[in-house]
């Protein structure tokens, strides 16, 4: 019985498609307990040598691919007054809704070359339903200690918000949020460090991509008009860079410090439109300009950003009127419960700095739970308030409660 239990045990052992870790183990196992003499044994080690030798391989295409996914998803209850500024009514609007689902695949070629891939689900026209686009595609090479990537990649601002807040599944960031400068773009960047990067400590709760133990930069050239646009309405292209200071990374509280800049210089991708900025001409595009002054300060257990913008047009604007926004937001864990996080934002922004009385003001208020490193739901409040009726504040007043969640692997 004892050999045929053996028998059976290396039958079931070498039927395997791939051989297990474990396979030599059992061999020795079955060979102590004198169910296999030493040449079974010998045997036994030999076929499963040769199973491994001979086990499924992926094609050279398909080996080193990783897939990651994201996925944000909500329900709200948005109550909005004076949507119209003629009507001045109130509307109420209840809805579950997919923010966004990126699917990525990523593969690093060798030591130096790598792509990256990332569709964007999105909610788009209402014939349309939900729509696929491309977020993210390019070509990424580690050449000379810097980051080149080439196709359709991020733009610095969002970058390097993402990078330090992480609250994207709630609202877009301040420049996308705007309609200032889109998130991702055609177009070719590079990306360093000085001085190397932070420690492992450090790097656990903050970006690596940011991680530059004195700071580092982030420069592209871009069609400007943005990822969801396909085609460039002129022939300028945008430059955008970002240079980040880290003043104090030997200091344990402040070694999350960094101040940065950012600027954006192009033409915006429509032209003027007369009837709105008259004494322009119609065939010619605004000067699109962006400046952004950061301070941030990242903590294992908080992190505080401040921003202040100021520019003039945006990406697709019709006028090239002077613009500016203040914007502050900021997160803490709960003492006792670190994986509870409070959570809060407000900005102002002022879509003519010539025009008085058309700045709205923004504010967020939230709590999020980090149930696992994948898997993140939130609770949060908006409120929106404009200072007067102006055709600017087409979105009207709000309030809008959320109960949502990002999933992320």
């Amino acid at each position: 019985m004892r050999k045929a239990i053996g028998i059976i045990c290396a039958g079931l052992l070498m039927a395997t498609v791939a051989v297990p870790s474990w396979a030599a183990d059992l061999i020795d196992v079955l060979k102590n307990k004198d169910i296999l003499t030493q040449q079974e044994a010998d045997q036994l080690r030999q076929e499963t040598k040769d199973k491994e030798q001979k086990a499924v391989v992926l094609p050279p295409a398909l080996q080193g691919l990783k897939f990651s996914a994201t996925i944000f998803g909500d329900w709200s209850n948005t109550t909005y007054d004076h949507t119209s500024p003629v009507t001045n009514t109130t509307a109420v609007k209840n809805q579950f809704a997919l923010g966004r689902a990126y699917l990525t695949l990523t593969k690093d070629i060798n030591d130096w070359l790598g792509m990256n891939i990332t569709t964007d689900f999105f909610n788009g026209s209402p014939d349309n339903g939900y729509e696929l686009r491309l977020k993210y595609a390019y070509v990424n090479l580690n050449l000379g200690g810097t980051t080149t990537q080439a196709g359709m990649i991020s733009t610095p601002s969002d970058a390097y918000d993402g990078a330090i807040w992480p609250y994207r599944m709630q609202g877009k960031h301040l420049m996308d949020d705007l309609g200032i400068q889109a998130s991702a773009d055609l177009g070719i960047s590079n990306q360093g460090a000085f001085g190397g990067y932070m420690d492992n400590v450090y790097l656990k709760f903050a970006s690596k991509q940011f991680g530059g133990k004195w700071g580092g930069w982030f420069v592209g050239v871009y069609n400007g008009a943005g990822y969801s646009v396909s085609n460039d309405a002129n022939g300028n292209k945008a430059i955008s860079g970002l240079i980040y200071l880290r003043p104090l990374p030997t200091v344990p509280v402040l070694k999350g410090l960094q101040i940065a800049y950012t600027g954006t210089y192009g033409k915006s991708n429509a032209n003027f439109d007369p009837t709105k900025e008259p004494g322009t001409i119609a065939t010619d595009y605004p000067d699109w300009q962006v400046n952004i002054g950061q301070v941030s300060l990242q903590h294992e257990y908080f992190t505080i950003m401040g921003q202040y913008y100021w520019g003039k047009a945006t990406k697709s604007s019709v006028e090239d009127f002077s613009r500016k926004a203040y914007l502050v937001d900021a997160f803490v864990r709960i003492p006792g419960a670190e994986k509870v996080r409070v959570f809060g934002k407000y900005y102002t922004y002022d879509p003519n700095t010539d025009k008085d009385d058309d700045t709205y003001k923004t504010t967020v208020a939230g709590l999020s739970y980090d149930a696992t490193k994948e898997f993140t739901p939130f609770v949060a409040w908006e409120k929106r308030t404009n200072d007067t009726l102006s055709p600017l504040a087409s979105t009207g007043d709000y309030d809008k409660y959320q109960v949502g969640f990002q999933l992320k692997f």
